[in-house]
């Protein structure tokens, strides 16, 4: 079965009233456990997505590229992901590669 990595992101403190995390990851792992996904970490992070630095989302890509499994990564929707097409052919490439699949819970 697929390791799932599972990802929870707010831009800013002030958005985590909206958006909260806790919120997001009682979501996310409820769907994975709906989906029988096997939980291999869950990840939150608070970053803006359109900053030029993105610390813990780099060190998360850093973290699939050495996997030698493909890894499910689990977001509530895609903008919890990116909001920046920077990203896009980096997360594109590791989809072509085999080592990501992108799944939207749809929360």
């Amino acid at each position: 079965m697929m390791k799932t990595i599972l990802l929870a992101r707010v831009s800013s403190r002030e958005q985590e009233d909206g958006q909260s995390i806790p919120a997001q990851v009682r979501r996310l792992t409820e769907y994975a456990l709906r989906k029988n996904l096997t939980i291999d970490q869950t990840i939150q992070l608070t970053e803006s997505s359109t900053k030029e630095t993105r610390k813990k989302f780099d060190s998360l890509i850093a973290h699939i590229k050495k996997t030698n499994e493909p890894i499910a990564l689990v977001t509530d929707t895609v903008d919890r992901l990116q909001r920046s097409f920077r990203e896009t052919p980096l997360l594109d490439e590791l989809r072509k590669a085999g080592k990501i699949e992108l799944v939207e819970s749809g929360n």
